[in-house]
């Protein structure tokens, strides 16, 4: 039986745990912590262990990489990408997906509709900005996740006061324009090149963040042919084989908005009634057949 190995932080999310059970029909799975695998260089030899036994000598990698472990994600993955262990992305895809700026502009220098996008670092000069930006306005902590981190702000005073209150963290800071939507985005799942689901997450009464782990609720959705395109472009674009991708429809059209390398399934499960974490797993026995 081949063995694949799975990564996560220390605690199993319902995602993780879901993949897993479903792996477990087909493959021999090891699942290991993220922080908890060592990283040796001796003897002019890189070897990753887990109490002290080796984990490269499998068939595929399965990491399962969160925002504030992309550091030592990026090495971990980095040495695997030495191994040429099979993966869904390299180790550069984390810097890139865990840093909101980043990613739009990558996305923009792609020709991907993304929302107007500003950058700076709280401090002295940060209040300067306000009397540029166009209200209203998204504000989100340029490495946060889950719908955590992310403010909707209607105009320059409050922006103001956001500001002073967080010059103490002396954080980066993005900025967003607000595209005037329903309180909905829509969520595709890219899996291996393919739409492998998609649903959309419409926000709580008097909530602008239709994320679902903060009370959004999902509704089956087909994405229209654009929808699909830019979703598959995306994935291309981050050299990510599985991949949610973030998008609001307005007036314009689609607008890319996120892009998730970590993805929550079980949302998307339950709207869509599709064995999501089976997707997954059939896309990663396609690779270990290779």
């Amino acid at each position: 039986m081949n063995k694949i190995l799975i990564a996560s932080p220390g605690k199993l999310s319902p995602t993780t745990q879901m993949i897993i059970d479903e792996a477990k029909k087909v493959f021999n799975v090891k699942y290991v912590p993220i922080n908890r695998m060592n990283l040796i260089v001796d003897n002019n030899k890189i070897r990753c262990e887990y109490n002290r036994q080796d984990l490269t000598n499998v068939d595929y990698f399965l990491p399962k990489i969160d925002a504030p472990r992309k550091e030592y994600g990026y090495q971990v993955v980095k040495a695997f990408d030495y191994f040429d262990v099979p993966k869904p992305y390299k180790a550069e895809t984390i810097m890139i997906a865990h840093d909101k700026f980043l990613t739009t502009e990558m996305l923009a220098r792609n020709n991907i509709a993304v929302p107007k996008t500003y950058l700076f670092k709280t401090g002295e000069n940060s209040e300067d900005m306000v009397d540029i930006i166009k209200f209203p306005v998204m504000v989100k902590l340029k490495g946060g996740s889950g719908g955590k981190g992310i403010m909707y702000v209607k105009e320059p005073n409050t922006m103001k006061s956001i500001l002073r209150s967080m010059e103490v963290l002396k954080q980066e800071v993005l900025i967003q324009e607000f595209i005037d939507n329903p309180g909905e985005d829509i969520r595709v799942l890219v899996v291996g090149g393919e739409i492998a689901g998609a649903y959309k997450r419409v926000a709580k009464e008097g909530e602008k963040r239709a994320n679902i782990k903060i009370g959004g609720s999902g509704v089956r959705y087909t994405p229209t042919q654009d929808v699909e395109d830019i979703s598959l472009k995306v994935a291309e674009i981050m050299d990510c084989k599985i991949l949610a991708v973030d998008i609001l429809e307005s007036k314009e059209g689609p607008v890319v908005l996120e892009v998730n390398i970590n993805p929550g399934i079980r949302g998307m499960t339950e709207a869509t009634d599709i064995n999501i974490a089976k997707r997954i797993v059939d896309y990663i026995d396609t690779q270990v057949k290779k």
